[in-house]
């Protein structure tokens, strides 16, 4: 993501607030970038559910290829990232430079393919948990699990899965479905089950296959890249700016689809 402190002082920056100022009586009162970021809940003083709303609606904007709508999620994200960085590094899973890195990557990709019309309710939290879940894996669920899920489920399935309650989980488990039908290869989707829901993270992946982290990465990205182009989804990809080092994909509900990448 270009330094945040250039952009947020450059004649694009301006000529967004305008463009959402005209476009939401959510944002009209905001009158510049900082304003935005206070309305949209940083610093907490803004009612949590107005501060939703106006997250919500840059998100959207973002989902619809806004990369400077992303820019500002992204902003107002950040402090709760490097926190979680910290903490993961703390924990001895992942130095902090590479633990910030992932969790920058699956943000900006969870923020890009949001499913806005799903979970249009604490968004905050939600891009927060699926980009941790994205990097780190889901390790509550897979100390719960103890039989694998099988890629073969997923293929069976008619429709996409649709449970009451939205769940990331479920959010992933739709998406896989789809994209399995849509002739999404065996080994990316047994790679995006053992991330996204066995919980596995790609450093166990590595010790298990044999391989690098990065091969692990690499393997990761190409199937959040097949996954992408089978179900037609808003790419990273194609944003004109994106972290520096966009790795760990996350989608839709999946988002988890991160860690699942």
């Amino acid at each position: 993501m270009q330094d945040w402190a250039d952009w947020s002082q450059s004649g694009p920056a301006d000529r967004a607030v305008d463009r959402w100022r005209a476009a939401s009586s959510l944002i009209a009162p905001l009158a510049d970038l900082d304003q935005i970021l206070v309305g949209c809940g940083a610093g907490g003083q803004v009612e949590a559910g107005l501060a939703d709303q106006r997250l919500l609606f840059l998100v959207t904007a973002a989902v619809h290829g806004d990369v400077d709508a992303a820019r500002v999620v992204m902003a107002r994200m950040m402090p709760a990232l490097v926190s979680k960085a910290g903490a993961h590094a703390r924990a001895g899973r992942m130095d902090f430079d590479t633990a910030f890195t992932e969790l920058i990557a699956a943000a900006w990709i969870v923020v890009t393919t949001y499913p806005v019309e799903r979970r249009p309710a604490k968004v905050w939290i939600n891009i927060l948990l699926d980009s941790e879940q994205a990097v780190f894996g889901r390790p509550r669920l897979a100390h719960r699990r103890t039989v694998p899920m099988p890629f073969t489920l997923l293929a069976d399935q008619a429709n996409p899965l649709i449970f009451i309650g939205r769940d990331p989980l479920v959010e992933l488990l739709d998406l896989l479905a789809a994209a399995r039908r849509a002739g999404l290869a065996s080994s990316n989707l047994q790679l995006l089950l053992d991330l996204g829901v066995h919980g596995l993270s790609p450093q166990e992946i590595a010790v298990r296959d044999r391989v690098t982290d990065r091969a692990v990465r690499m393997r990761r990205q190409r199937a959040i890249v097949e996954l992408v182009t089978l179900l037609d989804l808003p790419s990273p990809h194609r944003m004109a700016t994106r972290p520096r080092q966009a790795a760990t994909p996350a989608t839709r509900g999946d988002q988890v689809l991160a860690g699942a990448a």
